[in-house]
């Protein structure tokens, strides 16, 4: 286990490109509070009006962030035991810019068995925003077979 957490904080240092601003490089806390599901961390490295836009559980604006955990674990309970670091995301890139200036990274949370895309917009002050969208091929079979069998 501490070896895995090792390797995770060795993981969170994302830079987009020496030359580039350093607002355009995810926020250290931010990204570090996904890999260990710690929504405080996360929110030290979030703007004032972030929000968190997840199709599977739904909108959570930073005052609601801690319910986010809550509610996946929730969600993926029919398919059995949850432990808190099933929840963990792993964030890798960027993969590209977006319009607007916004970063898109590849998300997995391999304890849940989710992959996907997170579009994320950085601000000045920290990360404005995330957009998630999963490949749901596998998350769709797991949580299908668990409340139908």
């Amino acid at each position: 286990m501490l070896q895995r957490l090792d390797r995770i904080q060795d993981q969170v240092h994302v830079r987009v490109d020496d030359r580039r601003p350093a607002q355009s490089c995810l926020p250290d806390r931010y990204i570090g509070g996904w890999a260990t599901v710690d929504p405080v961390k996360m929110l030290d490295g979030t703007a004032p009006g972030y929000h968190l836009h997840d199709p599977l559980v739904g909108i959570f604006p930073r005052r609601s962030l801690h319910q986010y955990f809550e509610l996946l674990r929730a969600a993926f309970a029919r398919a059995g035991t949850v432990q808190r670091q099933d929840l963990a995301f792993f964030l890798q890139g960027p993969m590209m810019t977006g319009r607007n200036g916004k970063l898109q990274f590849w998300r997995e949370a391999p304890g849940l068995g989710l992959t996907g895309i997170a579009q994320i917009e950085i601000g000045p002050r920290g990360v404005i925003a995330e957009r998630v969208a999963y490949d749901l091929n596998i998350a769709s079979d797991l949580l299908w077979r668990a409340c139908c069998k």
